[in-house]
This record gives structure tokens, C-alpha cells and sequence, in this order.
């Protein structure tokens, strides 16, 4: 007997070399996906109309100012309505990524994907929305690149829904405003002291914030967004290493490769020799 619902892969969405699948979708009535499950893990929200989301078996309203939290094994569909087309921004990425995320930065906190289905709906207030706003841009980069993928994945706990009956603890917005910024080499490159200005609190309260708030140190995210923009270099130009690590911020040879091969399992030059074969130095 035929199954009931499809099996879709992130490959069939996804070209080379792009790390996750980013679309906006509007739905009217009727209008949406069989029902289906993936092999990947999937984040969506929605910002304007209502419409029907069928989940595990169950029927909820689909509206506006809320995110989802999909795992692979969730059987889902999203519907529009005719009354107020639904519009979806829609993430789909490796769920091999997100499990090195969460080991690397939230390994003490749990699987927010893995909790019960009412839990992986979260509203969107003021904040969040403005979060979410900025990742809806980024999120369009060229290439699809990984360090925007985590970035976002590492923003996750700001973005998550205040239940006052939970007592949800938010992440504070100068702590989230930094850890956007931090991404950017003319941040990243001045180290945790950067970090530290960039949230406008001393480096000791940024600190104990970071680790409350997002699991990790602000060496971590320093050092992960240094690395990623590397690795970025690496594969897209033919700059020496020696510059692409100047530019990090960073000055002892050994430490840059040892902060490389615990991030990416190679080092550098491997890693530029697996992006283009051609590549020499």
C-alpha cells in the first residue's frame, strides 16, 4: 500500500556547495505541501495572514507571530487561507549542523527540537520579530554559506517564546545585538574585548551572561566566527594564509590551525585543497 505522505530530501533543494535552503512563500486557500516528512530539521515562521498547520496527526491554526521547530520524523503540512493568505519564511539545513551547534555551544541545555510538539511552536514578540527581520536578509546571501546557518542556529535561544507560566528566561537584547554583530570581521578581529564593547557591558558581566544565556564562552564565539570567516576566505580566494589569519585577528600560526582543525577537522591548506584541487599554496 502507497504511503500517505511524502519523504522529501534537502538535496532536491539545495545546490553545491550551499550549506541550507532559505525561501519566502505565500500560501492561499488551500494551497501547501502534501503531507511530508524530510531528512533534515527545519525552522519556519510565519508574518502575515492564517491558514492550517497539520502536525503528527493533529489540526492547529497556522497564523502570523509564530516560529516552528520541525524534526525529520515530524509528519507536517502548512495550508493558506483565501480569507488571509499566509506568508512563511521557510529554513531547511543538515541536521548534522544543528547537532554540532548544540554540542558546541547549548550541549547542557535540551534539544529544544526534540520537545513536545506544543513546545515547538513559539510565539514572536517585539524583539524576536527584529531578530528574525535581520536572519530573513542574511539568511539570502549568495551560496547559502554555513557561517550565516549557524549564526542564526546560535541565536536560537533569543528567538525562543516567553511562556510566563514557564518562567522562560530571555536572552537579553544587548547580549543578542553583540552576538550578531560579532560575526562581522571588523568585530571579531579585536577579540573578546571587542565582544565586550560591541554588548556595552564589562567584560566579567559579558562574560557570566554568555554562559548563562547561550552555553558558551566569548572566546567561543570569538574564535567560531574568526574560523568560519577563514574558512570562507580559504575556499573563495587564493589569499595567503598568513594574511587570512591577520585579518582574524589572530598572530600565532599554531593556534590559528589548531582553532581550524577543531572546527573544521582538517587544516587549512586541506581544507583549501578540498574546496579547489587545483589550489597549490
Amino acid at each position: 500500500m502507497a504511503r500517505s505522505w511524502a519523504h522529501f530530501k534537502l538535496a532536491d533543494f539545495v545546490q553545491p556547495g550551499e550549506h541550507y535552503h532559505f525561501a519566502r512563500t505565500e500560501l492561499s486557500g488551500g494551497e501547501g505541501a502534501r503531507v511530508h516528512d524530510h531528512d533534515y530539521h527545519e525552522v519556519f515562521w510565519l508574518t502575515r495572514g492564517h491558514g492550517e498547520h497539520r502536525w503528527n496527526g493533529r489540526n492547529d491554526t497556522a497564523e502570523a507571530g509564530r516560529l516552528y521547530l520541525i524534526r525529520p520524523q515530524d509528519r507536517h503540512r502548512v495550508a493558506g487561507s483565501s480569507a488571509a493568505p499566509l506568508h512563511i519564511i521557510n529554513l531547511a539545513f543538515p541536521s548534522a549542523i544543528w547537532a554540532e551547534v548544540r554540542t558546541r555551544y547549548f550541549a547542557d541545555q535540551p534539544d529544544w527540537f526534540e520537545q513536545r510538539d506544543t513546545e515547538r511552536v513559539w510565539p514572536v514578540g517585539p524583539r524576536a520579530k527584529l531578530s528574525l527581520d535581520y536572519w530573513a536578509r542574511r539568511l539570502t546571501e549568495p551560496d547559502r554559506p554555513r557561517v550565516v546557518l549557524e549564526g542564526f542556529l546560535m541565536e536560537l535561544p533569543s528567538l525562543r517564546g516567553r511562556d510566563p507560566a514557564r518562567g522562560t528566561p530571555v536572552v537579553p537584547e544587548w547580549l543578542a545585538r553583540a552576538q550578531r554583530e560579532i560575526l562581522k570581521p571588523e568585530h571579531f578581529a579585536n577579540g573578546t574585548a571587542g565582544f565586550a564593547r560591541l554588548a556595552g557591558r564589562s567584560p566579567s558581566h559579558v562574560s557570566r551572561a554568555t554562559e548563562r544565556w547561550l552555553g558558551c564562552t566569548p572566546t567561543d564565539l570569538v574564535n567560531a566566527a574568526r574560523i568560519d570567516h577563514a574558512a570562507r576566505q580559504l575556499a573563495e580566494t587564493g589569499r595567503p594564509i598568513l594574511d587570512i589569519m591577520f585579518d582574524c585577528g589572530l598572530t600565532n600560526l599554531s593556534h590559528f590551525y589548531a582553532l581550524f582543525r577543531k572546527r573544521h577537522g582538517v587544516s587549512p591548506r586541506r581544507y583549501r585543497l578540498q574546496a579547489h584541487p587545483t589550489v597549490r599554496g
